[in-house]
C-alpha cells in the first residue's frame, strides 16, 4: 500500500513539474495600452501563400507549436545558416505532428511560390511540417510587427536587413521566446523550450 501511495505521489510531481516548467517560459507577445495596461495578443489574421501555392492562415497551425522566422532565398549571409539549424531541428522533430516550422519571405516579388518551392526542396523537409510563406509587403509588415521584429531592403541591392532571431509560438498562439540561431547557447535554449512546449 505504502508503495502504491509512493508511485502516485511521484507521478504527480512528475506531471506538476511539467506543467511549471511550461508556465515559466515568458508570454512575450504582449504591448502596454494608453491605459497602462498589459495586453497580451494573438498571432492572428495571417493571410500567405506557401511553396505549393496553398492558401496558409492561422489556421494551418491551430493547436500546433511552432517556429517562425523571417528570410529569403537570395540570402547570401545569415540565411544559409539559419536555414541549417531548422533543417536539423524539423528532421529532430520529423514524427511530431503538432510541431511546424513558417518561414515568411521578405522578397515578396522574387520569392514566388514556385521559388519557395525549388527553396524548400533543397531541405529535403515534408512540406507538411516546414511551411515556407509569400505574401503582399502589408501582410509582411503586420506579421512582421506582431512577432515584434523589423526587415528593410538595402538601397541599391536584392539584401535586406533582417533579424537571426527566431520566435516559439505555443498552442494558444503566444510568442514563448525569441531566439538567435546564429549563437548554439540560443539554439539550445530553443530545443530546451521546444521540448517542454511539446510535453
Amino acid at each position: 500500500m505504502q508503495t502504491r501511495k509512493l508511485i502516485v505521489i511521484l507521478v504527480i510531481s512528475l506531471l506538476e513539474s511539467c506543467s511549471i516548467s511550461v508556465k515559466q517560459l515568458p508570454v512575450l507577445s504582449k504591448y502596454i495600452d494608453d491605459k497602462g495596461n498589459e495586453v497580451m495578443y494573438k498571432i492572428e489574421n495571417l493571410n500567405f501563400i506557401d511553396q505549393n501555392n496553398q492558401i496558409f492562415s492561422e489556421k494551418n497551425v491551430n493547436n500546433k507549436i511552432y517556429i517562425a522566422n523571417f528570410f529569403f532565398t537570395r540570402c547570401p549571409s545569415i540565411c544559409p545558416r539559419m536555414k541549417t539549424v531548422l533543417k536539423d531541428i524539423a528532421n529532430e522533430y520529423e514524427k511530431a505532428s503538432d510541431f511546424k516550422i513558417t518561414s515568411f519571405s521578405i522578397d515578396s516579388k522574387y520569392d514566388t511560390p514556385e521559388v519557395l518551392k525549388l527553396y524548400a526542396n533543397t531541405t529535403n523537409v515534408n512540406y507538411n511540417k516546414w511551411f515556407f510563406l509569400t505574401g503582399s509587403n502589408e501582410e509582411l509588415n503586420h506579421t512582421a510587427k506582431l512577432f515584434r521584429t523589423s526587415f528593410s531592403q538595402k538601397e541599391d541591392s536584392i539584401d535586406f536587413y533582417h533579424s537571426s532571431y527566431v520566435a516559439l509560438v505555443d498552442r494558444q498562439k503566444h510568442i514563448r521566446g525569441f531566439y538567435n540561431l546564429l549563437e548554439p547557447a540560443s539554439v539550445n535554449k530553443l530545443k530546451k523550450d521546444l521540448k517542454k512546449l511539446l510535453k
